[in-house]
């Protein structure tokens, strides 16, 4: 058997930053710290990063001892990290305006405490207070540690995340705590999910990690080292501490680089061993033995990245009807025709396949992330597609089902209705082209198809409930985008609480389904009669049905309605966003000399939000309108 220093000398002779980041990736066997770093210099020297990632910790046990791995992560991701380490134990000095870590701007800021920071009777067994004195001992540290973190949230931007250790031991009944009425593990398991969903619902941009669940992966005498713990109070032995410092960078990940959105599967040797051309209904492994269960827990891996708002497409080489017989009579398939939003299944070649899949979802090829057994279509996808970030699967099947589990970008910060329908979207716009072209087989005039959509718009101002929606719609529309101004959940959340702000959505439903919310305004008021429109942007899912002017419509009716007289807007090309260059102009704005563009209200209705084909529905806001809010 190799040694480990070999297989990673070999690996410091990788000519790129993808083959070494590949290399490094697939691999399960632990490193050790100087190894390392090796490998962060070596992937440094490579390529160099493409983003800063700035990150603060508030500790209560010792975190610099994160940096090399942090450091490690980082270079596999293509970020250079720069920590900021609040003075140890200090909670409440570093939420001020003018402390050090304001002034460091963090993308991310990690709490790392102890329970018994939480409140002084959590240094007591939880087992030995009453039902009451639990509610009461709960309730009290929720309260605390939430008036905490709103303090941060005034002054210290960028994702909060809160994490609290787990047990060094076990809990203090050993063996009877799950069956017990004053259950230790029960007690924090209620404690851990009332606090998320206070942080869900009252501390935008915030997040709970569950170390619980990172400790459960490794279990708890590999989680910990007890030499550093009781030495330099750091708990985590070394690969813990890397798993630690991957989920923090993840976080990192999915914030600076484009999303993830399309997860393009082949099929043979992917999502069943063997190739059905060749082997055959009966001859491929997919059922409850070994090797096939492995891909059948492949499969419902997937549907739980589906879960996350990711779409699946294939993309294999294969006979259509014979990858068909699978998805619709075999009987371990756990993924069915109606679990992809889009297919290619023909000899073309993989990089030609996947930018038809991404121009027939109107989707960016850096969305993708394409999944394949072959090292020959791997490399050739990287070769010739480099936006795309692919994974080959494990030769092994035992490892194929945590193969995606790695991939930073498959990782979310929030998760709406819109993205768990996601899928059923897609498909529901597969059906709408299906329908123009039996409408319209000619490509000829297209009014007769939007009108047989029977289309319906809700239009909704400073609605809170939408607020997760909102700030994702600005972080990843890119195409039907003026401005391309990105916006975090406290940042929206303070433009809907300004009374110079205004802020409108609107979703949109026809005969196949409801889109959810696909479309936003962002209006501020720079003086009494004058209006800027700050941000305008529809997700590509509805683009060509005219909704992008019955919404404008009635965003500037409702303008009108609180006394102004005129807009301002303004075109900020990026190399993603031509296709709105016109839309101003070609919606009564007319450039001004300083480039940007006017439209006047004084002189109109406001504008007409009736369309021939969109029954349009303005629904009150729960707010005053602009200037006029408490």
């Amino acid at each position: 058997m190799r040694k480990k220093t070999d297989t990673v000398a070999e690996w410091l002779d990788a000519s790129s930053r993808q083959d070494l980041a590949t290399s490094i990736l697939s691999s399960r066997d632990p490193l050790s710290l100087p190894q390392a770093r090796q490998l962060a210099t070596r992937l440094n020297e490579l390529a160099p990063a493409s983003h800063e990632f700035r990150v603060g910790f508030i500790h209560t046990y010792t975190s610099h001892l994160l940096d090399p791995w942090l450091a490690f992560e980082s270079a596999l991701c293509g970020l250079d990290c720069r920590p900021y380490h609040a003075p140890y134990g200090q909670l409440l000095q570093e939420a001020e305006p003018g402390s050090d870590l304001v002034k460091h701007q963090p993308d991310v800021t990690v709490f790392l405490l102890q329970r018994e920071d939480l409140h002084p009777d959590l240094r007591q067994p939880i087992a030995g207070f009453d039902r009451d004195q639990q509610a009461k001992l709960q309730d009290e540290s929720i309260d605390r540690l939430l008036s905490i973190v709103r303090r941060f949230r005034s002054h210290v931007p960028g994702l909060l995340v809160m994490t609290l250790l787990p047990r060094i031991s076990g809990p203090g009944l050993g063996l009877f705590d799950g069956q017990a009425e004053n259950s230790e593990s029960a007690w924090w398991a209620t404690l851990k999910s009332r606090l998320a969903a206070q942080l869900r619902e009252h501390v935008k941009s915030s997040l709970f990690l569950d170390l619980d669940e990172t400790m459960a992966e490794h279990g708890r005498e590999r989680f910990f080292d007890l030499r550093y713990w009781f030495s330099a109070a750091f708990p985590f032995s070394p690969e813990a501490a890397r798993k630690v410092a991957r989920q923090i960078v993840s976080l990192a990940t999915v914030s600076k680089y484009p999303k993830a959105k399309v997860i393009a599967l082949d099929a043979d040797n992917t999502l069943w061993g063997g190739i059905i051309g060749e082997d055959g209904m009966n001859g491929i492994a997919l059922g409850p033995e070994y090797p096939g269960n492995a891909f059948v827990a492949f499969q419902r891996r997937l549907l739980e990245f589906q879960q996350r708002g990711f779409i699946l497409v294939l993309c294999s080489k294969n006979n259509p009807a014979d990858l068909d017989e699978v998805l619709q009579k075999h009987p371990h398939q756990v993924l069915r025709s109606e679990h992809f939003a889009a297919r290619r299944v023909n000899w073309e070649p993989k990089p030609r396949n996947l930018v038809a899949l991404a121009e027939e979802l109107n989707l960016g090829l850096n969305s993708f992330v394409f999944v394949d057994d072959s090292d020959h279509e791997c490399a050739v996808v990287r070769h010739e597609l480099p936006q795309i970030e692919v994974v080959q699967t494990p030769q092994s099947p035992i490892a194929v089902p945590s193969c995606l589990d790695r991939v930073a970008r498959l990782e979310i910060l929030s998760l709406t209705a819109e993205d768990r329908a996601k899928t059923t979207m897609y498909v529901q716009e597969r059906l709408r082209r299906e329908l123009l072209q039996s409408v319209n087989p000619d490509g000829g005039n297209v009014v007769d198809y939007l009108r047989s959509l029977q289309m319906r718009m809700r239009v909704c101002f400073d609605e809170p409930k939408q607020l997760a929606r909102l700030s994702q719609l600005t972080l990843k529309t890119n195409q039907f985008n003026l401005t391309t101004r990105r916006y975090d959940e406290r940042q929206v959340q303070d433009f809907l609480e300004s009374p110079d702000w205004l802020v409108a959505h609107f979703s949109l439903a026809d005969v196949f389904g409801d889109s959810g919310v696909v479309g936003l305004a962002i209006a501020h008021r720079t003086s009494p009669v004058r209006a800027e429109l700050d941000t305008f942007l529809m997700s590509c899912r509805v683009i060509g049905r005219g909704a992008e002017t019955a919404f404008l419509e009635a965003v500037l009716a409702r303008l009108k309605s609180d006394g102004i007289e005129e807009v301002v807007a303004e075109f900020l090309p990026t190399s993603k966003n031509a296709l709105v260059k016109d839309f101003l102009p070609s919606h009564g704005f007319t450039m001004g000399p300083d480039g940007r563009f006017l439209r006047s209200l004084s002189d109109a209705s406001g504008g007409d939000t009736a369309n021939a084909s969109i029954a349009v529905e303005v629904v009150a806001a729960d707010s005053p309108g602009l200037n006029q809010r408490q």
